[in-house]
């Protein structure tokens, strides 16, 4: 089942300079086989725990959480941190 970006809510992040989507439900995302899932489609991944994976998409920076939050880094723009968030998003099955 994919994951949709309208099950999150999107706001510019309080403590840096970036946009945050944080899912509207809880979430637990099984990390390891979603980073093996973005690494086939090409997405690099810069740091992989079992809590959080950084990884470039779009050119940018982008924090991905257990708890299905993503943090799209140096941009709070809404709509192009919605358009590399949705794009991350589009490689994940749950």
């Amino acid at each position: 089942m994919a994951i949709e970006l309208a099950d999150f809510v999107g706001q510019p992040c309080k403590s840096r300079v970036a946009y945050e989507f944080i899912p509207k439900q809880d979430c637990s995302l099984e990390l390891g086989a979603v980073a093996g899932q973005l690494r086939k489609k090409g997405v690099f991944i810069e740091i992989e725990t079992p809590f959080l994976l950084m990884l470039k998409a779009g050119g940018k920076d982008v924090s991905l959480f257990k708890s299905g939050k993503i943090i799209v880094k140096a941009t709070t723009e809404k709509d192009a941190a919605r358009k590399i968030a949705q794009k991350v998003l589009e490689n994940i099955e749950t």
